[in-house]
């Protein structure tokens, strides 16, 4: 979705991209944050417990392909866009509020929501009052199925699971997250994948960069960087370096946990 609003389809993307916002949600609704602080603070977290961690990059840095070697090496990824597909596709979650909203006209013949007619009415600033109407219906619906995909994620023993969250700090959601993975790229290599997609200019590669936190922002930010900018089989060796790195953690944490508690159970045990 954020894709398609980088590329092509700005106006029709534009909708998806608002209700994407929802995974990086406002302070007030960060439900998987304990607390969130103004200077990048991370979410609390026991030992032992599944860690989150939040991807992100700029465009053209290589996010969804680092996204799918964290799918390789099985470990549960959540994509901002899927989730927001899913919400506006036949049946989702979101059809029937979006069309009460705006009206039968938005509901395309397969039963969706039809982005070209919803663009209609939240895409400029004379609908900035509708597009409020639409994140108040689609954020707290985007924000469940967040929550629903660490609790289960946390309730299957996951060592760790992934929020694909393109506009992470953008929003201020490094709260929900245990780890921040950036993903990145040299500047010549980023401009040459952008530029290489249909229907994209220099002007609007320029305008998208201009409304992302800038990518040397993000590194200094970052808990860990993952660097794109060589071999595929590079940056796959980094990610799995990454995951066993983050698995071996959490295991070290359980065990510590099992043995205390093997500790404060074995006097009564035996009393």
């Amino acid at each position: 979705m954020w894709r398609a609003f980088n590329a092509m389809r700005p106006a029709a993307a534009a909708v998806t991209a608002a209700a994407s916002l929802a995974l990086a949600p406002t302070p007030a609704r960060c439900s998987r944050a304990a607390a969130q602080t103004a200077d990048g603070g991370r979410r609390e977290r026991r030992p032992g417990q599944t860690l989150v961690v939040g991807l992100t990059g700029s465009i053209g840095m290589g996010k969804s392909t680092v996204a799918n070697f964290f799918r390789e090496l099985a470990v549960p990824v959540n994509d901002a866009d899927a989730v927001v597909h899913r919400l506006y596709a036949p049946g989702g979650a979101a059809v029937a509020p979006v069309k009460a909203l705006f009206g039968p006209t938005v509901v395309a013949k397969d039963g969706g929501i039809s982005r070209p007619e919803l663009s209609k009415f939240v895409v400029g600033p004379q609908n900035a009052t509708n597009l409020k109407d639409l994140e108040a219906v689609v954020f707290p619906l985007v924000d469940a199925a967040r929550d629903e995909f660490v609790q289960s994620a946390e309730l299957k023993g996951e060592h760790l699971a992934v929020l694909d969250i393109p506009l992470l700090f953008e929003r201020g959601s490094e709260a929900l997250c245990d780890i921040v993975v950036v993903v990145s790229a040299p500047p010549e290599k980023q401009r040459e994948r952008v530029l290489a997609r249909p229907g994209m200019t220099e002007s609007k590669f320029e305008a998208i960069l201009g409304k992302q936190v800038p990518d040397a922002t993000k590194r200094a930010k970052a808990d860990r960087v993952i660097d794109t900018g060589s071999s595929h089989e590079e940056t796959h060796a980094a990610v799995a370096a990454f995951v066993a790195e983050c698995r071996a953690r959490v295991e070290k944490e359980r065990l510590a946990l099992a043995k205390q508690k093997q500790r404060q159970s074995g006097p009564s045990a035996r009393l």
